[in-house]
């Protein structure tokens, strides 16, 4: 081998190690890139999934974030369209994040017609209030008109049972066949009308059998009457006879 050999090997060899190097180099950048590519993926997935878990409005909900390429999928089922958007809400928020692609569906037999694109949990929470605070009044105002119409209602109770006391005064709690008896034979004998009546009053069961004989069939029927109107008389018999030559 000659001297002059020796360094155009050198140079060869030199040349190649540093024709290789851009090429090692790119190689180990490229790893690099990639697993901070991964990482940044997984870390971005996961901070949108605890700013989930931190928001109470999302509890019960089963839901995950994927990030592909340069959008973030999340997918999964939520009870509530308002708890839809609310995790989109959230995802948007998580720094890094541009585009949300929302594939959330709403739990079997709790989806509504008309529920996509509802308010957020925000706005529920507003109008909840509202409805509440008029619910609220509107109870106030009912309270008050019951209020006045169970005063109402009392003083007409009262007065009908001191109307209903008075009316019954006098009235045994058991009217029995002697209390009906005497009820009618004092009635008959306190009508100054029927002073010329000679009746007897008999009571069976109920039943009141009036016999004797009378003036007139006008003062025969005001026996009947006063018979009739007694508390606890079921029917009345008339066995009275109009004398004969009296006007009938």
């Amino acid at each position: 081998m000659s001297r002059n050999f020796i360094p155009c090997l050198g140079l060869v060899l030199g040349a190649a190690m540093i024709a290789g190097t851009p090429a090692v180099a790119t190689g180990t950048v490229t790893a690099s890139v990639l697993l901070q590519q991964a990482a940044t993926t997984t870390d971005l997935a996961d901070r949108i999934e605890r700013a989930w878990a931190a928001n109470k409005d999302l509890k019960g909900a089963d839901i995950e974030a994927r990030v592909d390429g340069s959008r973030v999928v999340i997918e999964g089922q939520v009870a509530t369209a308002a708890q839809r958007q609310v995790a989109e809400r959230l995802a948007k928020r998580v720094k890094g994040v541009t585009t949300v692609d929302n594939q959330i569906a709403l739990r079997r037999g709790e989806a509504r017609e008309g529920t996509r694109g509802s308010v957020l949990a925000g706005d529920v929470k507003d109008t909840a209030k509202v409805v509440a605070d008029k619910t609220e009044t509107a109870a106030e105002k009912t309270g008050g008109a019951l209020s006045r119409a169970a005063e109402a209602t009392r003083d007409a109770i009262v007065t009908g049972a001191n109307k209903t006391k008075d009316a019954v005064a006098g009235t045994p709690e058991k009217i029995d066949e002697t209390w009906i008896t005497s009820k009618i034979a004092g009635q008959i004998n306190a009508d100054d009308a029927l002073e010329d009546v000679d009746v007897d009053v008999k009571v069976n069961k109920n039943v009141v059998t009036i016999t004797g004989d009378v003036p007139s069939t006008s003062l025969r029927d005001r026996v009947l009457r006063i018979a009739r109107e007694t508390e606890g008389v079921a029917s009345v018999v008339d066995n009275m006879v109009v004398r004969a030559g009296t006007p009938r």
